[in-house]
């Protein structure tokens, strides 16, 4: 007959540092951003964000400007019910979706991760969030025999 198996852990479910250390356990130490790393997230995504923007390392693509897309992730606190259903209880990405256009609308650098970086503190400031993702790419680079779209992806974590 095979030994009983012991219970499982659930996933992601620890025993605090002060209850492991009141059942005779030692207390690790964990820093507040290491916890913080831990802590589940809700996570508002946006995807194919477009604007026109001014940026580009040469002159000629600053004047002339470009179509930029943004995917955009921003995480959120989860709340403990999702009732009542309304917006107040909600990221609206309305807002965020205005927030991403502004940005590359108004935006005259010259690398895109400049931009992504400009997106991801916006972002983080406006919505108070504890961390983003941002991705950018140019649809079309206005230089000869260039074919590709480059693209950038960053990720910010509120300090």
């Amino acid at each position: 007959m095979p030994p009983p198996r012991r219970p499982r852990a659930k996933r992601g479910v620890t025993a605090a540092p002060a209850a492991r250390a009141a059942r005779g356990g030692r207390a690790a130490s964990v820093s507040p951003s290491a916890s913080a790393a831990h802590q589940p997230l809700d996570w508002l995504r946006l995807a194919g964000v477009q604007a026109y923007g001014h940026l580009g390392v040469t002159q000629k693509e600053r004047e002339l400007g470009q179509r930029v897309e943004a995917d955009v992730e921003i995480a959120y606190e989860p709340t403990p019910s999702r009732r009542p259903d309304t917006l107040d209880q909600a990221m609206d990405y309305e807002d965020v979706h205005r927030l991403v256009r502004a940005q590359i609308e108004m935006s005259r650098c010259r690398l895109l991760e400049t931009l992504a970086e400009e997106i991801a503190l916006a972002l983080i400031a406006e919505f108070d969030s504890p961390r983003v993702r941002v991705r950018l790419r140019k649809l079309h680079v206005p230089v000869r025999d260039f074919t590709v779209i480059p693209e950038i992806v960053i990720e910010r974590i509120r300090s």
